[in-house]
């Protein structure tokens, strides 16, 4: 037995556990396909502390230039 057909090789049983699970799917009905994806969907990413700050700091830019705006607006119209 070669390295490729070992049930133990890991890079098999992923080659046919995805066959399966695209068989799977391309039997379910729509109903059931949305309850399979649900299943299947990855959880939150975690992200590393640099990009958590400039996450945050897109925020408060976003806010900051939403009051800014309104301000201008608000200046125009009197």
């Amino acid at each position: 037995m070669t390295a490729e057909n070992k049930p133990d090789n890991p890079e098999v049983k992923s080659t046919e556990l995805s066959r399966h699970q695209d068989v799977v799917r391309s039997l379910l009905e729509e109903d059931q396909l949305v309850a399979f994806k649900q299943r299947t969907r990855f959880g939150r990413r975690k992200f590393s502390p640099g990009l958590k700050v400039l996450l945050w700091a897109l925020r408060i830019y976003v806010v900051v230039m939403l009051i800014i705006v309104v301000i201008q607006i608000v200046r125009t119209l009197r």
